[in-house]
């Protein structure tokens, strides 16, 4: 395995709406930035697939809609990441016009059930209508400076003094380690429904940046918040009984992840010079959130983030090379390489059907339980994974990222024993607030095992908390409640 560097001041990782925002922000305040990306120009990802809609927040309705924002959530959101994702989207959303974009406002259910307000919509190409974002400020980014590295797998963050230093990358083309040294680091790699058998996410939506940032010492937040797409009918007779759980499974599909690297309103995760945008970053929405709010989200995020990370690079001195940890991500790839045994999809296989089986829409005690287990019985499978090309190797390499993402949400889904927003604990049918108006926060611990610890909600803004409920905007509906 040869051996490349490369220095920049700011490494984004994730090439669609909020790392390509982040790039452009970060190259507008004057410094060098590359962005990486495990899939190539042409390949889709969670911003090409999505609907076509984005939320509209006209600046007169910014306290309304940060209202509708945290009452989606169920009261779990970091209010002052949820303010300031209101107050920014009413300018940052039109702003995506001048580079290009074309957007128009149209009326819509989408946002809210019974609801139709305006949201601003993207008439992209049939079944890639986000590429009329994408593509755009790939266009806006480029043009600013930022190398733009495809078919390029980050695998490791590189740390020194408790502060990110860069990552070490596989070239999937060549199967060359990458080592970049940056002052700063953006997380913009999306979220983790691929991670489920049933999902409408693209290939490769696997949770890396949960797991990077994870692995380097970063918390995650609110990880027991997937939204799983069933309709209003099918999840009201999930939990009356009229619907099988069986038949919950064969009909409903991960979407979307709530939860993430935990940041504060500098996008900032708990380690220095750590960012996260879009779906990679938790807090803001809690348990559940608004139709078209996500794409609102990587706009708002990505511009945040790509600010804040050059302020923090302006800052930073040159990073240390750490050659101690690329020689072990080197050593731990080139074994995966040199060893004798079966390729990765068997296992990844085996992981998306304990996922989706026993830690999906249909959750009990003893299924999360049986989930947890059943991941920890497949770090022996992964540890015998081989690959023979760099194609394999990023197979390889997934495995091991899904199982960790994997633990972290099941073990956070059955420390919740309550059921709210998009959290379905069928032995736990209703929202508890005298126990619940908590986020669970989840490290790794140093034997390499999810820790996790609840902390009360900031009531910062709305301190009065009202109705709490099952479901989403991408239920169609909400449960009604149980007799």
């Amino acid at each position: 395995m040869e051996r490349r560097h490369l220095d920049t001041d700011v490494l984004v990782i994730g090439n669609g709406g909020a790392g390509l925002r982040a790039a452009f922000e970060a190259a507008e305040q004057g410094r060098r930035v590359v962005l990486a990306s495990k899939i190539g120009a042409d390949r889709p990802n969670s911003t090409a697939v999505i609907a076509g809609w984005g939320a509209h927040v006209p600046t007169h309705e910014v306290e309304d809609y940060f209202h509708m924002v945290v009452e989606e959530g169920n009261y779990l959101s970091d209010q002052e990441l949820a303010w300031q994702y209101a107050a920014e989207a009413a300018e940052r959303m039109p702003e995506l016009q001048r580079f290009g974009v074309e957007m128009r406002l149209d009326a819509s259910t989408l946002e809210r059930p019974g609801t139709t307000r305006q949201l601003w919509f993207f008439p992209g190409p049939r079944g890639r209508l986000g590429d009329a974002i994408r593509e755009p400020l790939r266009a806006a980014a480029a043009d600013r400076g930022v190398a733009i590295l495809d078919n390029t797998f980050v695998t490791r963050l590189l740390t020194s003094d408790a502060a990110v230093v860069g990552a070490t990358a596989l070239d999937l083309e060549t199967g060359d380690l990458m080592v970049i040294s940056a002052k700063a680091v953006i997380i913009a790699s999306g979220g983790a429904s691929g991670i489920y058998a049933r999902q409408n996410n693209p290939a490769g939506t696997t949770g890396d940046g949960y797991a990077l940032a994870y692995r380097a010492g970063a918390e995650l937040i609110d990880m027991e918040f997937d939204t799983f797409m069933m309709s209003h009918e099918e999840l009201n007779g999930l939990f009356s009984g009229a619907l099988s759980e069986e038949q919950a499974l064969s009909t409903a599909g991960a979407h979307y992840s709530c939860g993430g690297i935990r940041v504060n309103r500098e996008r900032c995760s708990m380690i220095a010079n750590l960012f996260a945008a879009g779906e990679a970053a938790g807090g803001t929405f809690g348990s559940a959130r608004l139709g078209g709010s996500a794409v609102g989200d990587i706009v708002v995020s990505g511009f945040l983030a790509g600010r804040s990370a050059a302020e923090a690079a302006a800052r930073a001195p040159e990073p240390d090379p750490c050659e101690d940890q690329v020689l072990q991500e080197e050593e731990d790839l080139s074994r995966i390489l040199s060893r004798e045994g079966a390729p990765a999809k068997e296992v990844t296989a085996e992981i998306r059907d304990v996922m989706w089986r026993k830690a999906g829409p249909v959750r009990r005690r003893e299924t999360l339980a049986a989930a947890i287990a059943d991941l920890e019985r497949l770090r022996g499978k992964i540890a015998d994974i081989s690959a023979a090309d760099p194609r394999e190797l990023r197979g390889a390499v997934e495995a091991e990222i899904m199982l960790d993402v994997g633990i972290a949400i099941a073990a956070a889904a059955l420390e919740r024993d309550e059921s709210r927003g998009n959290h379905w604990r069928l032995d736990h049918p209703e929202p508890d607030n005298g126990k619940w108006l908590r986020n669970l926060i989840v490290t790794q611990g140093s034997d390499g095992s999810a820790s996790i610890r609840a902390e009360e909600v900031s009531l910062t803004r709305i301190t009065k908390v009202g109705e709490c409920r099952l479901g989403s905007a991408w239920t169609g509906g909400y449960v009604e409640p149980l007799p």
